[in-house]
């Protein structure tokens, strides 16, 4: 993962989320879409995907 790689929670995500920090075994990520509850959080490395528009 780099900084601003789109990803997904998991295999079966829906949601797309851009990569803002990597630290370690962690990503800061943020959503990319405006939502009213979207903000920055972190999440283990092992569980982000690259974002695929499949």
């Amino acid at each position: 993962m780099q900084l601003g790689d789109l990803v997904r929670l998991g295999a079966n995500g829906v949601s797309q989320f851009r990569v803002l920090e990597v630290e370690d075994a962690h990503a800061l990520i943020e959503p990319t879409s405006d939502a009213p509850s979207g903000f920055p959080f972190r999440m283990r490395l092992i569980d982000l995907v690259t974002w695929t528009d499949d």
